[in-house]
């Protein structure tokens, strides 16, 4: 029944070949206008599973501290001067819309009025320099002594002027006890002074720590560099609002004209938003070529196979459908694609034209034959169907797989790839019979030179003179292909053990771009890393505790966590708004008493009593009368604005700070900063969940690690029971799944020799391969079905289908490797390399080992079972 309705499908296909035609341009060119809309998000959290506990807390915190990421302005120049005055022109520029708002939004008495005043700015707040960090702490410096340097000071103070006096003796200025009394007596050493010098000293190296630019700019000591630094309300993971006000600080500083400061000066950008952008159009620009130059390459390739241009529109007609399809479907469900889903347009063109390759080779091979156009047709599309659905099947559960991992890496790949990978195959039966056709129609009325020349087989059916050299060595020599699986099975025996126990990758300086490293905005945050170098509390990784009482007790437990880190202490420090300020309130209100006595000592008469340089320097010191309890609200806004969550509380948000010799490129490591600060458990049982760049790494390797193999798995068991369904026999599925698992492991005693660690996007070609490559196995042991189980005259005729199936396949994965970010690169490497292990099993091992298998009884009545549908009685 199912037989005869694809019959009829494919016969009204022929009668209405325009109709057909135009519906799938029509349905194209909508799906292809809705995915336009396609965002593309490439920071590595996107591949995480959106229910992760990390994922989650890391979302709350970004929302709570509204973005924050950094855009990093740096002039350089070899003219301080020149450098600091870019920076003041372009930061007054920057600033004067959010004063113009503010300004609006304060006269505002409701809602309505504040929202006339315009849409919140890109930019939450603009930092040049520390001028008003140097001033508060100029005007404050005596409340960051501490109570026993103030109380130290006083006692001196008071013993000097008890001394000058003369209501005490300098026992230590006396001369020697029991000396003669008519000696002279030893001469009065200089006085002390009023003892505030050590104390001031003191002062001064300490606040240096909190203020380390003297010269009020962020700049380097030489002042070649000077930046600037904008904090936005983006979360940096490359959207439309970052790459805006990228846009719109590059047009302001080309309006400023650097040249015009200093004629060598150059401006560059660095930070969380310019890194996410320079990311994304590289990989942007890497998807384009990769899917053009995949493109090129295949219809290169089948042009050259077939010996006509004319078979490109039937080969790609549907593969096209499909991606745009794909494509589509990720703009409805998701809106976006990650990293891994912005190559899907190669992959799926390489994978999807293997189904219309498959139906124009039988169709074809019927018309050399002598079969008429329309049996041809109907034939061609009967006799591949079980070939056709059994590869459709496979590749659907090699993508399908991925979806059932909580690992959106591999979730949203695998779900996209599916139903693209679908749709070319559900479109292969109208479309490749209407595009037969229709172009049949076409040449009818050119000019026999534009014509296709006649497909030819040999008598027998062969597709080359290849293929036929594989059906004799195969036949011939059997038992010597056979021996290379022993070789393979000894050495994954030999390295996968060891390699198993440990695969992952965990070097993530091999899995970014390798060029913005060098050039661009990588280079420029290099540059940025050399003005900052971690002061200023611009360094560390941001978490946020429920409330501002939390937080020293949440630093006393990162630190106790860190402390007994088996492999060593990580944490240098844990900042918090506490220590921006001079003590609790109780501390600066006992030492703002201690001061009022310092004061009250140095009374007029006591000053005049000094010498003229020691007065001048004693008031320099003298502590002033304005001082008052310094709270976290009234620090100035370049520290405050740190600790800071949108709705004003401070206090909440702290710093885990890094020793310098940590990398943040080992995984390792990030597995240790994860356990050490990730959901932090207080003494009184509190569960505080925090998050951090860091905890978000860790979390997408425990994933990783954790979807990966079973991914693996799924696709493995799920092609088994489609192999055995469609086999019908033991000893049918046995020799294809061998074939298969051969290939699989060849690939994976390669990754092992060659050290090629899995990491977030090569695993994926795991899982494909046993679906994908499946396909050719089967399609050989179809066709041998087909024929009685001649096996030779199934690889005459379906070698050559099958090598160019694999060799589309392989452009569109082998397009990656040539892609700048290193893991797309790996990930093309492995996923090239299964699939010519597969290839090279399905036309080598797999018919030396179904002769052998010929020899057995019980194997030629094999031959004529299968449970899914047999096809038609044309082979």
């Amino acid at each position: 029944m199912l037989l005869r309705m694809i019959g009829a499908l494919v016969d009204i296909s022929g009668r209405r070949p325009w109709l057909v035609i135009a519906l799938a341009l029509l349905s194209m060119a909508g799906l292809w206008g809705y995915a336009s809309r396609l965002e593309l998000r490439t920071e590595l959290r996107e591949l995480l599973p959106s229910d992760s506990p990390a994922f989650q807390a890391y979302e709350r915190q970004a929302r709570r501290v509204d973005g924050g990421a950094q855009l990093i302005v740096i002039a350089e120049s070899p003219d301080r001067g020149a450098n600091e005055r870019f920076i003041d022109a372009l930061a007054e520029q920057l600033n004067e819309p959010l004063r113009k708002r503010a300004a609006c939004a304060a006269a505002c008495g409701d809602d309505a009025c504040r929202a006339a005043c315009g849409p919140p700015a890109l930019i939450r707040y603009v930092e040049s320099g520390t001028k008003e960090v140097r001033s508060f702490f100029d005007a404050n410096k005596w409340l960051y002594a501490s109570v026993r340097e103030l109380e130290a000071a006083d006692e001196a103070i008071e013993l000097e002027l008890a001394l000058r006096s003369g209501l005490i003796e300098d026992l230590e200025a006396s001369g020697a006890p029991g000396g003669d009394a008519g000696a002279a007596a030893t001469p009065a050493p200089a006085q002390k002074g009023l003892s505030l010098d050590e104390t001031w000293q003191e002062l001064q190296r300490r606040l240096k720590k909190i203020d380390e630019f003297p010269s009020g700019y962020f700049a380097t000591p030489d002042g070649r560099m000077v930046a600037l630094r904008i904090v936005s309300r983006s979360a940096g993971m490359g959207d439309r609002r970052a790459a805006e006000l990228l846009d719109q600080v590059t047009a302001l500083v080309s309006r400023l004209d650097p040249a015009a400061f200093h004629p060598a000066m150059q401006v560059g950008y660095a930070g969380d938003i310019p890194n996410a952008i320079a990311e994304q159009k590289s990989l942007v620009s890497e998807a384009v070529w990769a899917t053009a130059i995949a493109l090129v390459l295949i219809v290169g390739g089948v042009m050259i196979y077939y010996r006509s241009p004319w078979s490109l529109v039937v080969i790609l007609l549907p593969t096209a459908l499909g991606a745009s399809a794909g494509y589509a479907f990720a703009t409805l469900t998701y809106g976006y694609v990650n990293t891994v889903g912005a190559f899907l347009g190669a992959i799926i063109v390489g994978n999807g034209v293997n189904y219309p390759i498959v139906l124009l080779s039988r169709y074809r091979d019927f018309r050399a034959r002598g079969m008429p156009a329309d049996e041809a047709r109907r034939e061609a599309v009967i006799n591949a169907f079980r070939a056709e659905l059994v590869g459709a099947s496979v590749a659907a559960i090699a993508y399908g797989s991925l979806t059932i991992t909580h690992f959106r890496g591999f979730s949203q790949f695998g779900t996209i790839g599916f139903v693209g990978m679908f749709m070319v195959w559900a479109s292969i039966v109208p479309l490749v019979p209407a595009t037969l056709v229709a172009i049949e129609r076409i040449q009818a009325r050119l000019p026999r030179w534009m014509r296709d020349p006649a497909p030819r087989v040999s008598d027998e059916g062969a597709s080359g003179p290849g293929a036929r050299a594989l059906a004799r060595v195969t036949s011939r020599w059997p038992l010597a292909f056979l021996a290379v699986a022993p070789v393979i099975v000894a050495l994954a025996a030999w390295k996968l053990p060891a390699y198993i126990r440990d695969p992952w990758e965990y070097n993530f300086a091999r899995l970014g771009s390798k060029s913005s490293r060098e050039k661009g905005a990588g280079s420029w945050s290099l540059k940025a890393s050399e003005v900052f170098g971690g002061k200023m509390n611009v360094a560390g990784a941001m978490m946020l505790a429920d409330t501002p009482e939390q937080v020293p007790a949440i630093k006393a437990q990162i630190l106790a966590n860190d402390a007994k880190d088996p492999q060593g202490q990580l944490v240098a420090d844990v900042a918090m708004v506490a220590d921006a300020l001079p003590g609790t309130a109780e501390e600066q209100r006992r030492k703002i008493e201690i001061l009022e006595r310092i004061r009250d000592r140095l009374t007029p008469r006591v000053l005049k009593a000094l010498r003229p340089e020691e007065r001048e320097r004693v008031l320099s010191m003298k502590p002033p009368e304005a001082l008052r309890v310094i709270g976290p609200k009234d620090l100035p806004d370049l520290i405050r604005r740190r600790f800071e969550e949108n709705n004003g509380v401070v206090g909440t948000v702290f710093y885990v700070k890094y020793k310098n010799n940590v990398s943040f490129s080992n995984g390792r490591n990030l597995l240790r900063m994860a356990d050490t600060t990730g959901n932090v458990v207080l003494p009184d049982g509190t569960h505080v969940v925090t998050a951090s760049r860091p905890t978000v790494f860790a979390e997408m390797i425990r994933s990783m690690e954790r979807d990966g193999p079973l991914a693996t798995a799924a696709s493995l068991l799920a092609v088994t029971a489609v192999v055995v369904l469609a086999t019908g026999s033991m000893a049918g599925a046995l020799a294809v799944l061998l074939s298969l698992v051969l290939g699989v492991l060849a690939t994976a005693t390669a990754m092992a020799a060659l050290d090629v660690k899995i990491n977030f996007l090569n695993f994926i070609a795991l899982p494909i391969t046993f679906g994908i490559g499946c396909e050719y196995p089967f399609n050989v042991f179809d066709r041998a079905r087909l024929l009685g189980g001649d096996v030779s005259l199934a690889v005459k005729r379906s070698a050559g289908p099958v090598a160019l199936c694999s060799y589309t396949t392989v452009l569109g994965y082998g397009s990656l490797i040539f892609a700048d970010n290193q893991a797309l690169n790996s990930f093309g490497w492995v996923a090239v390399s299964g699939e010519v292990a597969c290839v090279v099993c399905a036309l080598l091992f797999l018919p030396a080992l179904l002769h052998v298998m010929n020899r057995s009884a019980r194997m030629r009545r094999s031959w004529k079972g299968g449970l899914l549908l047999r096809g038609s009685n044309h082979s």
